[in-house]
């Protein structure tokens, strides 16, 4: 069987953005006519299933599948326990991202030809510095990334699924990719994430308006969330007690006074001034 490009695109109320990101997968291969998208439209209340819909015309490599729950966490699930080819790659990207030409092509032939575990793509449009430190520590973003075959069949042998409501998706996925699901055996030297520096995905550059500030201030609101989330996660993590990880990210709360003081006192940048909101948001839900 003939391997296909198999992507899953992430779309939360992006009508301003769905096409050009479709429109730029389709420019990132050669060959068109092996890719296999599905566009995961959740829980949207503007006109985004209906652009994917439309495109989905011209191009019927493309799916659009609408999910209720406007929920990334919960979206990776639904797609990863649908009637996917698991002897394949697959590769997650955010709706408002897009790829440079012939992207695809590049991975093709320097990463889904491997035997890692997981691929990363730098993406272009943050600071060097950035895409140095994510080079280095061979981090995935979760901009695009994309698991292996053996990932896929290790994630359903342990039926495991994120938490619906974790923001941060990608963190928790790197660390699987890592250390895998044999939480006491320590990091396996042999799961190797082929990093490619060279071509990744474009993240737009955020314009000053009274509408973008509203929309950094709702992200920072969401990134002291996620601190605290991944606090808990890497708490479990580390005491080889990860099957305790909720349904629902919400229920971490319980363990917020296990986590030692550092996530509270450690500076983070604008982020930290919501660190307080966070706190409560969670201990309150």
């Amino acid at each position: 069987m003939e391997n296909k490009i198999n992507i899953a695109v992430f779309a939360h109320n992006e009508s301003d953005s769905i096409v050009r990101c479709l429109q730029s997968i389709v420019q990132a291969t050669s060959s068109p006519e092996k890719l296999n998208v599905k566009v995961l439209v959740n829980g949207c209340i503007d006109d985004t299933a209906l652009l994917v819909n439309n495109f989905s015309k011209q191009y019927p490599q493309f799916q659009c599948v609408e999910i209720s729950l406007g929920d990334k966490s919960n979206a990776w699930n639904h797609y990863l326990y649908s009637d996917i080819d698991e002897s394949q790659f697959h590769f997650f990207m955010d709706g408002d991202n897009w790829l440079p030409a012939l992207m695809l092509d590049h991975i093709e032939s320097v990463g889904m030809n491997s035997n890692s575990i997981g691929i990363a793509m730098i993406p272009i449009g943050v600071s060097e510095s950035l895409r140095a430190f994510l080079a280095e520590n061979r981090f995935i973003s979760g901009n695009f990334y994309g698991v292996s075959p053996r990932f896929i069949q290790e994630v359903k042998r342990y039926n495991f699924k994120l938490p619906v409501g974790y923001i941060g998706d990608d963190s928790l996925v790197m660390y699987l990719l890592e250390k895998g699901f044999d939480y006491k055996t320590g990091l396996d030297e042999n799961r190797i994430i082929e990093v490619i520096e060279s071509s990744g995905p474009v993240i737009p550059r955020i314009k000053i308006s009274i509408k973008n500030l509203k929309m950094l201030h709702t992200r920072y609101k969401r990134y002291a969330l996620r601190h605290f989330q991944q606090e808990v996660f890497y708490f479990l993590a580390k005491q080889n007690r990860l099957d305790e990880l909720p349904e629902q990210a919400e229920l971490i709360k319980k363990y917020m006074f296990n986590i030692g003081w550092k996530p509270y006192l450690s500076f983070y940048g604008i982020q930290t001034f919501y660190h307080p909101y966070a706190f409560f948001k969670i201990l309150t839900s």
